[in-house]
């Protein structure tokens, strides 16, 4: 039993050797198994070539980075500028333009025939210095005059005479253009600077035509009530403002009937009086008389216009009428097409001879209506015609 016992225990180091050696084996073979298997039977790159870096690139970096090292820190360096503050000195010889102020009144609209001003001002931010406005381009009848009350106060007055516009314009704009001279009595360094200092600015003048209707109708020398078969001559006068005797073209006059011819609290109806109205040949048609003032001149003619009978309400003859009642309307425009307002005339015109329930209608278009003119009486007929009798005839009897 004791031998036994001796034996395995000499066999114990040999199994342990057995078993380290079965360890180192396995080790050592476990890389290839691993590499074997990981691209034994299968073709993969494990750095794909579309990458742009192969392997044999990672190994040569890989070998260079062994070389070198680890990297060494860098230090990094910023500069810095520190800038001490100075102090600026402006000299004088930096005076410019911009110390020259001109302030025109916004919005210089004129219209033809009317005076209007407006105000420029003028002001220079240096001391010792003056400052004086002119004008240039100023159409004509305008002034630009500097005002005695106030420094640096400017005045540009104008009243635009008729037609400064064109026949087809409404508007015209005029560009006017303000210089500013600058002196100095001052001896100081800015002097030669200040001298011969300019600055200008433009300013437009807007100017319109008028629009202004006709006014203030009179009519002279027309009576309310006249005789048939007279010739008046009488005249119609309006104010028109905006033109004068200059015009090309001419105002106009209307004369018409208003079409209402109810004589008030009475069943007798007003007449057309407006077809006895004629232009005057004897004299201009209309001519200008001064301060926007016109004359239309027109004649009223009942003796070669026949009267109308009198009638009613329902357009019957009146009995025993002895007046026809005539109304008519006047109404001027200028030739911009304004119109004035409308000026009403009632007339009464007495007859000369009565008029009869059976007189004859007078002719609406002015002519007077042509009757026939009746046959001579004959007072033979209806009497028996009398005999004629052969008177005997001389000669010698057989």
């Amino acid at each position: 039993m004791s031998k036994m016992m001796d034996k395995k225990m000499t066999t114990l180091p040999n199994s342990n050797k057995l078993i380290a050696g079965v360890k180192i084996l396995t080790t050592s073979l476990l890389p290839f198994g691993f590499l074997g298997i990981g691209c034994g039977n299968f073709d993969k790159n494990p750095v794909p070539s579309e990458q742009g870096v192969s392997l044999n690139d990672l190994r040569t970096h890989a070998k260079d980075l062994n070389q070198r090292g680890p990297e060494k820190p860098r230090v990094i360096t910023e500069t810095v500028i520190v800038e001490k503050p100075q102090v600026v000195v402006r000299e004088e010889s930096s005076i410019d333009e911009k110390f020259i102020i001109i302030s025109p009144e916004p919005s210089m609209t004129f219209n033809e025939g009317q005076s209007s001003s407006f105000k420029v001002r003028a002001q220079v931010l240096i001391p010792g210095a003056q400052i004086k406005l002119k004008a240039q381009g100023l159409p004509e009848g305008a002034t630009f005059t500097a005002s005695t009350s106030e420094k640096g106060l400017y005045i540009l007055a104008w009243a635009p005479d008729f037609y400064t516009l064109p026949p087809n314009d409404n508007m015209k704009m005029i560009t006017v253009k303000i210089i500013a001279d600058i002196s100095t009595t001052a001896k100081s360094l800015a002097a030669a600077q200040i001298q011969g200092l300019t600055r200008e600015k433009n300013i437009d003048l807007v100017v319109f035509r008028n629009q202004h209707a006709p006014s203030q109708l009179t009519i002279e020398n027309l009576p309310s009530e006249i005789t048939e078969g007279e010739i008046i001559k009488f005249s119609v006068i309006s104010t028109v403002p905006d033109i004068d005797g200059r015009t090309p073209f001419l105002p106009m006059i209307n004369i018409y009937s208003d079409q209402m011819n109810s004589l008030s609290g009475s069943n007798i109806k007003e007449l057309d009086g407006s077809r006895h109205v004629l232009t005057d040949p004897s004299q201009k048609s209309v001519e200008y008389v001064g301060n926007s003032k016109w004359k239309f001149n027109r004649i009223f003619d009942t003796k070669n216009i026949p009267l109308q009978p009198q009638v009613s309400q329902n357009n019957e003859p009146a009995k025993k009428a002895d007046i026809t009642n005539l109304r008519l309307s006047f109404k001027v425009s200028s030739p911009n097409g304004r119109a004035g307002p409308e000026t009403l005339v009632q007339l009464k015109v007495h007859h000369l001879e009565s008029k009869t329930d059976n007189a004859p209608e007078a002719n609406l278009v002015g002519q007077p209506e042509t009757l026939p003119e009746p046959k001579p009486e004959n007072k033979t007929e209806g009497k028996p015609k009398p005999k004629t009798v052969p008177k005997p005839v001389k000669g010698n009897r057989k």
